[in-house]
């Protein structure tokens, strides 16, 4: 139809440009009518081939579909009538929680409307999709099915809301002890829950992505990022380094953090110690597994196979304060169930997936919002990292975990005593 009356409409005006050129060209010059006709014809069928091919060779633009009927009831008449119980049993968080996150953020997530989105979505819908994926692992169209929006727009939310809680969140919930009343108080409480002296515990685990990259495939023989992360007494991350390609051993990655560097110098613990009569000053110390490097703020378990009971009884006692960092990973999958499974985002996204995670994971703590008991993994399900670490070495560091063994030995002693 476009072809057609483009030919008529050409057709038209050549021949008004023949009626306009022979006027002109008769008063001017003295030759034949049918010589100049001939000729003007030729020019005019050169001028209008490029034309007709162009309209020939394009394509006619497909007409849009209509959308897909859209329902979002579901959320927005549960949003309105669910119980906390039914409320958490679905985000993992109770009202309260949800509602100081969207305080914190509303601002950010506000969208104007467009001509083309007159009701754009609200916040409290955008950090519902965000914490039902978080929560649940599912697909992208099984959350637009839910909230009422389509598979590329619930993608594009939940991508944007977690980076927003990072940007705002993260800092302010996921912190170091500020002063050395907070360290000792750490100190304190793995004394008191654990009989260990120190103030964190380090570990590390995978979370399984969808990749090829084969630095990405790590010794349990698929493809995931590696993350390690600090752990305070009550399992709320003090601090945590993610995302990096699952190859990566935890002694590595411990040591190209700026926590180490800083901690190597001085510039984290206090310039504090515990006192003991016998055994002398024992350093503020943190603990790891095999895997970790030995410090003299950093202690691990003896060799297994050591005899000597002095030295089983330390591991015994550096094992039950170190559970603390598999309690908080437990939780943190347990709630958060996309870094249980695999998860299904880019790479360059995955790291802001995993904060989001952990900052949420320190405000559920703060507002006494508890991870429920059958949500918790099984520490055998939770794929922490294992590997063996160096070989023992001698040194102060030597010293200090020996001055531990010999306190917390005595301890046991006389408390057998006093039985």
């Amino acid at each position: 139809m476009l072809a057609s009356q483009l030919l008529k409409a050409c057709a038209r005006r050549r021949r008004e440009i023949q009626q306009m050129e022979t006027q002109m060209f008769f008063k001017k010059q003295n030759q034949s009518k049918k010589w100049f006709l001939v000729e003007m014809d030729e020019e005019l069928d050169m001028a209008e081939a490029p034309g007709l091919c162009a309209v020939a060779s394009k394509k006619e633009r497909k007409e849009r579909t209509q959308d897909e009927p859209r329902d979002s009831s579901w959320w927005r008449n549960g949003y309105r009538n669910w119980d906390d119980k039914a409320f958490k049993k679905r985000l993992r968080t109770n009202r309260a929680t949800f509602n100081f996150i969207l305080g914190e953020i509303r601002d950010q997530l506000v969208k104007e409307p467009t001509r083309f989105k007159p009701e754009p979505i609200p916040p409290d819908t955008q950090l519902a999709i965000c914490l039902y994926r978080l929560a649940h692992g599912c697909t992208y169209s099984t959350v637009g099915d839910l909230f009422g929006v389509a598979e590329s727009t619930a993608s594009v939310i939940f991508n944007q809301v977690c980076k927003v809680m990072v940007t705002t969140l993260y800092d302010r919930f996921v912190y170091l002890p500020r002063s050395r009343a907070e360290w000792k108080r750490e100190l304190e409480s793995f004394l008191e829950d654990w009989e260990f002296p120190c103030v964190g515990a380090w570990d590390g685990f995978h979370v399984y992505v969808s990749t090829k990259l084969k630095n990405y495939f790590s010794f349990k023989k698929r493809y995931s990022v590696s993350s390690m992360g600090f752990v305070g007494s009550n399992k709320r991350f003090l601090w945590a380094a993610v995302g990096v390609p699952g190859s990566t051993h935890d002694s590595r990655l411990l040591k190209s953090c700026d926590l180490f560097a800083g901690i190597q110098q001085g510039h984290v613990f206090p310039s504090a110690v515990l006192r003991t009569r016998e055994y002398g000053d024992i350093p503020f110390t943190t603990v790891g597994d095999s895997a970790f490097p030995r410090y003299t703020w950093l202690m691990k378990p003896y060799n297994e196979a050591t005899r000597d009971p002095r030295k089983h009884y330390f591991n015994k006692r550096l094992c039950s304060a170190r559970v603390v960092s598999e309690h908080a990973y437990g939780m943190l999958k347990g709630r958060w169930r996309i870094l249980y499974k695999k998860t299904e985002c880019k790479l360059k996204n995955i790291r802001h997936v995993i904060m989001a995670c952990i900052a949420q994971h320190n405000i559920c703590i703060a507002k006494d919002d508890p991870c429920k008991p059958r949500w918790r993994l099984d520490i055998e399900q939770l794929h922490l990292i294992r590997n063996r670490g160096n070989g023992e070495r001698d040194g102060e560091a030597d010293q200090v975990r020996m001055r531990i063994t010999n306190w917390l030995w005595d301890i046991r002693q006389q408390r057998q005593l006093m039985e």
